[in-house]
């Protein structure tokens, strides 16, 4: 193995990497990087918005004309309802949830059978699927895909399973009602009022009279379901209350059969003192009970009264205003007012004086009936608090004597358990058989919680906003779409746009960014555009990558430059090339020399004698460097190129490059002139550049502009660094400045060399 002389290490200072904090802010949301990456995409997403526009208009288009009919229900259930068994110890509020219970009775499978029945809509072929003409869209695509010839080698092989065996008439008449009920409903339209107890029923249908009568139809078929399901509960209340009526009386003979046979032995044990005591609680008792029935009176007439006043209702539906001769008196001069305003009011113009005296006079004979009911209520106010008052001195007497019967005898102990035990039953006993008699009554004056406000009229004009919406919808949805696809083809590029990403993911600084000089232009057609036009953009550029590659180490300013790349045709060639030329138009010693033994690439820039020797026969020692070199004329650039010519099988391009003769070399070329440059071999296709790159004195690693994936660079760097390699930075190469400026607008390198042919004018 050859053994290589230590190489000289200049401290070198290379470009820094991105601060820590960078990358930091980079986790924020960049919303101008977002909308420039919409900008850039922006056809994409005018296309899908025109194509879903587009195929959501024909598809409308396509649409049979609907037609919406819509009726309002108002739900008001009773504050108090006697033959809900549950009201026996409640009153329920309305809530909520009431009005969504009643939006399910409306959406309910019983409610629209009953309607579907009544139309008779499982003949109309709009909620009949089974009568539609022809097979189906889906059949029409199975047909197509799948002929019966196949399809029966399929269902022998076992792959698809055979069709299913007949369906009976009965099963099929259930699977048509289900049908048609879930057409019906996929039509029905419910939505509650916010704040309100109405509900809107709405329907569509393609019959603009169909869409009114099934409207109307399930409003009425609501209420008369409503009805049914009361009288329902009123006779299962009616039965129960009955037998629970039977079970009280039996206790109640029971309970005073006990109570008399338990006072009859008291009485042959105990004294006239007793009798006479408990003959005082009886009447006591008696008369509490007086009083607490007047009490429970007086309470429902007051409540009667204020309830009455607070709800505004009518004063002739309450008997104690009913009752009140000035009460009826005011009632009968609002009445023939409001007559003589009724007569007056057609005849003359709104604001009349006559019309406003009568309203005055109204409302005058208003406020004196609240005053009257005001003093009524007042009065059956001070009648209950002196009822409450006598029912509390009552109790304190009852109590009194209660206290005395027990000091005198404890045996009255099971005595009066049995009288309260007795009594309760009995009151028990008859608050059911009231209630009993009230159910009974009132099983035939039943009435609907709901009842219709307005009724479906017939619609005039098919509704199209349904039609507007699907376009809006559709057209936004293409929107959304053409979004997405801009966003995941910018995820799934993979390779370099801007200096930024550059540095954030390799950690490396960007020397320079050269824009392209054309699409289809070769390489030497390259170098005689940048000779032809010395202050064009990328020539600026290229001295300004000079520039940074010269100030990478102000102490010690490299002058064995390495090029290399990550992959062939990356620009690397033809930047070293052009780097060498810079240095030479500034009055700088340069050569260049071609590193890549396998294929060279120089020969083919240079126009010179083929029976020139190449670097191999400088390093055989069969020619010199002077004899080896050639000197362009019109640029005078020096070059030490490779020669086809002189590749050799049995030879190794790593073993030559890694010898001490190229380092000796390299030594002697850099101690004749100010720079010089090795252009390598792609670093991630052979050694050469991880080899070469321990005789330079700084590293340029080319990276071609949206081009070469990240990973392959960074993978290649990785290679490098393995060596120790006294990387540089990177040059970003063949940048379209167009294209460039859209995706890196913080980068204001892209546009030096955009602005720089203003100079060269």
């Amino acid at each position: 193995m050859n053994t290589m002389p230590e190489r000289i290490e200049y401290p070198s200072r290379m470009v820094p990497r991105p601060s820590q904090e960078e990358p930091e802010a980079e986790d924020l949301i960049d919303l101008r990087a977002l909308f420039l990456t919409l900008w850039r995409g922006k056809w994409i997403v005018m296309v899908c918005v025109f194509i879903a526009a587009v195929l959501s208009i024909l598809a409308v288009s396509q649409m049979p004309p609907r037609y919406y009919a819509g009726a309002k229900v108002f739900f008001d259930p009773p504050q108090l309802n006697v033959i809900d068994l549950t009201n026996v110890m409640t009153n329920p509020e309305f809530d909520k949830d009431s009005l969504q219970n009643q939006v399910e009775i409306l959406n309910s499978t019983t409610l629209i059978d009953r309607v579907a029945q009544k139309l008779d809509l499982k003949s109309v072929p709009e909620f009949n699927p089974t009568l539609k003409e022809g097979p189906s869209l889906i059949d029409t695509i199975k047909g197509a895909l799948l002929p019966d010839s196949l399809k029966t080698k399929l269902m022998d092989l076992g792959v698809i399973s055979p069709p299913p065996p007949p369906l009976s008439e009965e099963q099929a008449a259930a699977i048509e009602r289900l049908l048609v009920i879930d057409q019906v409903r996929n039509h029905l339209i419910l939505n509650p009022v916010v704040n309100s107890r109405v509900i809107e029923i709405g329907f569509t249908s393609e019959n603009a009279e169909r869409a009114a009568r099934v409207v109307n139809t399930m409003a009425d078929e609501y209420i008369y379901l409503q009805l049914d399901a009361k009288l329902d509960a009123t006779r299962d209340a009616t039965n129960w209350l009955s037998v629970r009526v039977d079970e009280l009386r039996d206790r109640v003979q029971e309970a005073e059969e006990a109570v008399e046979s338990t006072r009859s032995e008291l009485a042959l044990a105990g004294g006239q003192g007793l009798e006479v005591t408990q003959q005082q609680l009886d009447d006591l008792n008696g008369e509490l009970a007086v009083t607490r029935n007047n009490l429970l009176a007086l309470e429902a007439r007051y409540n009667r009264v204020t309830d009455s006043m607070e709800t505004g209702a009518d004063y002739g539906a309450v008997s104690e205003f009913r009752n009140s001769p000035v009460i009826q008196n005011f009632r009968a001069d609002e009445s023939e007012l409001q007559s003589r305003r009724a007569l007056l009011a057609p005849t003359v113009r709104a604001g009349h004086p006559a019309l406003e005296r009568l309203d005055a006079q109204i409302a005058e004979i208003r406020r004196n009936l609240q005053k009257e009911g005001e003093r009524i209520a007042r009065a059956l106010r001070s009648d209950l608090e002196a009822a409450q008052e006598q029912e509390t001195s009552l109790v304190a007497q009852v109590r009194n004597l209660e206290e005395q019967v027990l000091e005198q005898s404890g045996k009255q102990v099971r005595l009066r358990q049995l009288e309260r035990e007795a009594e309760a039953s009995r009151v028990l006993y008859e608050n059911f058989l009231g209630r009993m008699k009230e159910t009974a009554e009132q099983q035939d004056l039943q009435t609907a919680d709901a009842r219709v406000l307005s009724p479906a009229e017939v619609p005039l004009n098919p509704g199209s906003g349904r039609k507007k919406v699907i376009v809006l919808g559709a057209t936004m949805l293409g929107g959304f779409v053409g979004i997405g696809v801009v966003f995941l083809l910018e995820h799934l590029n993979n390779t370099f746009r801007n200096p930024r990403q550059v540095e954030s993911l390799t950690g490396l600084g960007v020397l320079s960014t050269l824009p392209t000089a054309g699409n289809k232009k070769k390489r030497i057609d390259v170098l005689a555009a940048v000779r032809s036009r010395p202050n064009s953009g990328l020539a600026e550029a290229i001295r300004n990558l000079r520039t940074s590659i010269l100030y990478s180490n102000v102490d010690h300013p490299p002058r064995v430059v390495m090029f290399t790349s990550t992959t062939p045709k990356e620009g690397k060639t033809t930047t070293s090339m052009l780097v060498a030329m810079a240095s030479r138009q500034m009055g700088r010693s340069a050569i260049i020399v071609d590193c890549d033994l396998r294929l060279p690439a120089l020969a083919s820039l240079i126009e010179q004698d083929d029976g020139r020797p190449g670097l191999l026969s400088v390093l055989e020692g069969v020619a010199s460097v002077d004899d080896a070199r050639f000197v362009d004329a019109e640029t005078g650039l020096h070059v030490l190129m490779a020669r086809a010519s002189e590749r050799k099988a049995h030879i190794n391009a790593a073993d030559i490059l890694a010898s001490n003769r190229f380092r000796a070399l390299v030594n002697d070329l850099a101690a004749s002139y100010d720079l010089v440059i090795l252009d390598t071999p792609p670093a991630l296709v052979v050694t050469d550049a991880r080899i070469i790159s321990s005789h330079a004195d700084a590293v340029v690693y080319a990276v071609r502009w949206d081009h070469t994936p990240r990973g392959a660079v960074l993978e290649g760097l990785r290679e490098l660094r393995s060596v120790n390699a006294p990387l540089a930075g990177i040059v970003l190469t063949m940048v379209n400045e167009t294209k460039a400026g859209k995706y890196a607008y913080d980068s204001y390198g892209y546009y030096k060399g955009k602005y720089n042919d203003y100079y060269g004018k």
